[in-house]
């Protein structure tokens, strides 16, 4: 079994309420982040992060979003449980093996960024102890991040909006219906990679490659590899914020040092009577 598969025909309607989505995505980024900004200033007097507000302007987002998405599978045509990822977990067809291969791939990438992002974060730490941060490392991002349990609280219910967000607008609604448009789902896989990426814009060029990549690598697993079963997009992504939760916890309480100045050589000439560099011993003339 490969996607686009024959049962799902979502019709005229439902394709409506399928683009509304999609402009919903592209357009909700750029929104967000000045909301975001405006919520940093006037929290930023009172000494506290905007996980708590954030988290309560994504669960009403998240209302609007399963309202959207029940209206959608309420006016398609066909659809049928493995088209909507409520199908159990089985291999995909080994025939063609490339498409097998490729959805393999994606597992192994997925993995490995959560590996890597959970190693770095642990080095993160490690320097926090120690009392003074890398150059590379923001100090001021780290200062954002929660300073007590409620507002870990707030962000760890964020995260779990997030997963259940993007599961039911990107795997539920926007790609069997790009897959189906298309008849590719390597075409809808790679589009709603970079929109993956996208939704993250403002939070620096490592993120939105980070997140435009592991989208990619998530979908290639539900497409190609495991199709029709959202268990395992929903273990894989759970396991990605629950590394990036378990270091925001392990900093609660922890003061957070100022970073290392990188050492730079100094090299300095002396100079004669005459205003002349002095010859040092062991080296050839300056100048000559």
């Amino acid at each position: 079994m490969h996607f686009p598969l024959p049962t799902f025909v979502p019709g005229p309607v439902a394709t409506v309420i399928a683009l509304i989505l999609f402009a919903y995505y592209v357009a909700a980024p750029p929104l967000l982040r000045s909301w975001r900004a405006r919520q940093k200033r006037r929290l930023a007097p009172k000494g506290r992060t905007p996980y708590a507000t954030g988290f309560r302007h994504a669960a009403w987002c998240l209302l609007a979003e399963v309202l959207a998405v029940m209206a959608f599978l309420g006016t398609a045509r066909s659809v049928s449980p493995v088209d909507i990822g409520w199908a159990p977990v089985v291999l995909a067809d080994p025939e063609p093996l490339g498409l097998l291969l490729v959805g393999a791939g994606g597992l192994a990438v997925f993995v490995l960024l959560v590996v890597t992002v959970a190693r770095s974060n642990l080095k993160l730490l490690q320097h926090v102890r120690s009392g003074e941060l890398p150059p590379q490392v923001s100090r001021e991002e780290l200062l954002e991040l929660p300073r007590e349990r409620r507002e870990l609280g707030a962000m760890a219910g964020g995260y779990a909006v997030v997963v259940l967000s993007h599961l039911l607008v990107v795997y539920t609604v926007l790609f069997p219906v790009l897959a189906q448009a298309t008849d590719s789902a390597l075409f809808a896989v790679l589009a709603l990679g970079l929109l993956g990426g996208w939704q993250y814009v403002g939070h620096g060029g490592g993120m939105i490659w980070m997140m435009a990549v592991l989208t990619t690598a998530g979908l290639l697993v539900y497409a190609l590899l495991l199709p029709g079963s959202l268990l395992v997009p929903v273990l894989l992504w759970g396991g990605y914020w629950t590394v990036v939760l378990g270091t925001a916890r392990a900093l609660i309480g922890l003061p957070i040092p100022q970073n290392a100045r990188p050492l730079h050589p100094v090299e300095v000439t002396m100079l004669d009577a005459d205003g002349n560099p002095v010859e040092r011993p062991g080296q050839g003339a300056l100048d000559r």
